[in-house]
């Protein structure tokens, strides 16, 4: 007995070793966390880094993110937290009633809508959503003289799909705002833009498929809806753009146990053992062989177009398919990677179709800044463009407070002052066309 603490001492000296060597080397494979994470650096202590704490209080959170078999304990401690109390450690995630699971921004926007990420007044935000429309609707116009279609494709959002299982509110019981979904919906018809609403045609046969239009374990539709749904996007693009699509043939429903995507919101819990659920059915597609054209297509907007080009041989349909995620990164493009590097007159002018794809729970950000952008670009040089882009740097330069904000921006994003003084003017006429652009108030 007397050996016995000898012999813990040694056991957790080795255990500590062990987990060190492991936090450095990686020697054994775990099963590595879903989602994203920023680790933190190596703290550098200094001086005066140590005397006023901040370097140890940097040092306990790279500690707390690196250490050896962190990936099997979070495992391990979500696992207990979920089996015990039914909650979800990820603060992106939220688990509702009968096993289902949600991301935090549609039970948010179910709740209370998505107000209070941009305002806290109502009007304000209708402001927004109008002005939105009606430049939409005036783009329309513009790319359609120029041979170019553009519509909107409302997706589903889990909460308003499957609102019976959503969680409790909880802590969200703010006054409701203005929904994107309905305002949108409204606005659309009234200024005539071209949408096509998923969404609304999703409720309607929700229970009467055979199939989940979104998995208890998805956040996005599910693969076979995403397909089905596609086939009819397509359809009406033949109906308003006239530019033919070669026509697809859809293969039997078939079941299986390949989970991904329809599992992927349950991957993000990152537990020991992810929740189980039954074989989701999968489609085949096929394109019809003919010798009809292919045109271009653009596809801006959120996660739900993955769905569609994991089933989708797009190369067999369009003569290319550009996915502009959330009007940011390219994919697809063999020649671009980012929006920023584009000959935006001339991709716009070069395309077919292009579709704002976004679910209902995303709607609140339409365009992702596109949609202003686009209208100063087909309606001024880019002489013009430059000469109000200066005067905007201009006014920031004279203005102590905006430079001095500005200062503090670029040197937390390790740009020049010069950058973020025009990434501002940018931003400005990007989000506030009208107020620099008369064109636009006609």
């Amino acid at each position: 007995m007397r050996n016995v603490p000898k012999i813990l001492g040694i056991v957790t000296m080795v255990l500590l070793l062990l987990v060190a060597a492991q936090g450095e080397w990686h020697f054994i494979n775990v099963r590595s966390l879903k989602g994203a994470y920023v680790m933190d650096p190596v703290p550098r202590p200094t001086l005066r880094t140590v005397m006023d704490g901040n370097w140890q209080t940097q040092a306990e959170r790279y500690i707390k993110g690196s250490f050896g078999f962190r990936e099997p304990a979070i495992r391990l401690y979500n696992q207990y937290v979920y089996s015990c109390y039914g909650k979800s450690m990820n603060k992106g995630v939220i688990v509702g009633r009968d096993g289902y699971i949600y991301e935090r921004y549609f039970v948010e926007d179910y709740y209370e809508s998505r107000m209070y990420k941009y305002t806290e007044n109502p009007e304000e935000l209708r402001h927004k959503f109008e002005l939105e429309a009606s430049r939409l609707a005036k783009l329309q116009e513009l790319l359609r003289e120029r041979g170019t279609t553009l519509f909107v494709a409302i997706l589903p959002g889990k909460d308003m799909l499957y609102p019976e299982h959503l969680p409790a509110p909880d802590t969200l019981n703010r006054t409701p705002g203005p929904r994107a979904y309905a305002e949108y919906t409204r606005l659309f018809r009234q200024y005539g833009v071209q949408y096509v609403d998923i969404l609304d045609w999703f409720r309607t046969i929700r229970d009467s498929v055979t199939y989940d239009l979104m998995t208890q374990n998805g956040t996005h539709w599910s693969n076979i809806a995403a397909t089905y749904a596609f086939d009819s996007i397509m359809r009406y693009m033949q109906h308003i753009g006239g530019a033919p699509i070669r026509p697809v043939l859809l293969g039997q429903p078939y079941y299986d146990y390949t989970h991904e995507p329809d599992n992927d919101l349950a991957e993000l819990l990152n537990l020991v053992v992810t929740p189980g659920q039954p074989p989701c059915q999968y489609v085949n597609v096929r394109v019809a062989d003919t010798t009809q054209g292919k045109p271009g297509l653009i596809v801006l907007g959120d996660s739900f177009f993955w769905n569609i080009t994991y089933n989708y041989p797009l190369d067999s349909l369009f003569r290319y398919t550009h996915y502009w995620f959330y009007n940011n990164t390219i994919y697809f493009d063999p020649e671009h990677d980012n929006t920023s590097q584009l000959d935006m007159r001339k991709t716009l002018d070069d395309a077919d179709y292009i579709m704002l794809s976004y679910c209902s729970g995303q709607l609140y950000d339409l365009g992702n800044e596109f949609i202003g952008k686009s209208l100063v670009l087909l309606l001024y040089s880019d002489e013009e463009i430059q000469a109000v882009r200066d005067a905007i740097c201009d006014e920031i330069r004279s203005n102590d407070n905006w430079l001095h904000n500005l200062e503090e921006k670029a040197a937390n994003e390790g740009i020049s002052l010069d950058q973020a003084i025009v990434n501002d003017a940018n931003y400005l006429m990007a989000t506030r066309p009208e107020a620099y652009f008369d064109k636009l108030n006609q």
